[in-house]
């Protein structure tokens, strides 16, 4: 069984959230220009050309091109923070892709690590496809003005990006309301247990309980679970999520992309994924 830890652990220590603060201990950082590594000229320049490397063979090589101008290699231990993507500037148009060197070891040959760094990278990926300044528009908005659409902590999802559309396929105004209220508490240790709560109370509706504690991570979980399973067709909410990619043209060809150069494709990877 491929497993991943409760929300409770992987809220905290998974993903990096967009946008947030450096973790761990930094072994490198690069700048990227044209989807090469700028070399620093010193000794982690090795560590950041093979990884870099692995990034460039696994993932479409067009929006690297256009979004990625970082990257960060660091650690803070096996198994805590995986890997981030973080927007740089205001209009989301340059964004650093971060990831955790113990974690996504590329000389194991354990398949349970391949396909959980694999995941970590596709995931990654599916947040600058979805919050890139194609899909988001800017503001200064601290609340969000439901006229305006659905408020990202980048800004306000396009009418018509990929988040608008998720969102009133699947957030329907009941279930993003009982959300948002929770993402108002301010007790850390109390919210996690409600989002836990949350994704109990709606678990047909989420691949992972770490998909349940935003939107954004959401449609990137989802992202994740389009390309590395096959759903022909739909029998819950949670496969209509999945397959709610196939119908863009340009992820279907990302798609297709990435799984010529995984590692290893998982098998029935959404009935095998176990979050117990």
């Amino acid at each position: 069984m491929i497993r991943i830890y409760s929300l409770l652990y992987f809220i905290t220590f998974s993903f990096t959230v967009v946008g947030q603060e450096k973790v761990g201990t930094e072994i490198g950082l690069w700048a990227i220009k044209n989807g090469e590594i700028i070399l620093n000229n010193n000794e982690s320049d090795v560590i950041g050309i093979e990884y870099w490397s692995f990034i460039t063979n696994t993932l479409p090589h067009e929006p690297i091109k256009q979004y990625i101008t970082s990257f960060r290699l660091y650690t803070d231990g096996i198994q805590e923070d995986l890997g981030g993507m973080n927007s740089l500037n205001e209009n989301n148009s340059e964004w650093q892709i971060e990831l955790d060197v113990k974690d996504t070891d590329l000389s194991s040959h354990d398949e349970k690590v391949i396909i959980d760094y694999q995941h970590t990278l596709i995931h990654e990926f599916g947040h600058v496809l979805t919050l890139n300044a194609s899909q988001i528009e800017p503001t200064d908005d601290q609340y969000q003005d439901n006229e305006k659409g659905y408020l990202t902590s980048e800004g306000y999802a396009k009418k018509g990006s990929y988040l608008d559309q998720y969102i009133k396929n699947f957030w329907k105004d009941d279930l993003l309301f009982r959300w948002d209220e929770i993402d108002k508490i301010r007790n850390e240790r109390r919210k996690l247990k409600k989002l836990y709560d949350f994704y109990l109370l709606n678990i047909d509706q989420f691949v992972t309980d770490y998909a349940a504690e935003t939107p954004e991570e959401d449609i990137a979980e989802a992202w994740t679970f389009f390309v590395l399973d096959t759903i022909n067709k739909s029998n819950s909410i949670k496969e209509d999520k999945i397959m709610f990619f196939s119908k863009f043209p340009d992820l279907v060809s990302y798609r297709e992309y990435i799984r010529k150069n995984l590692k290893i494709i998982p098998s029935d990877y959404l009935n095998n994924f176990d979050t117990e």
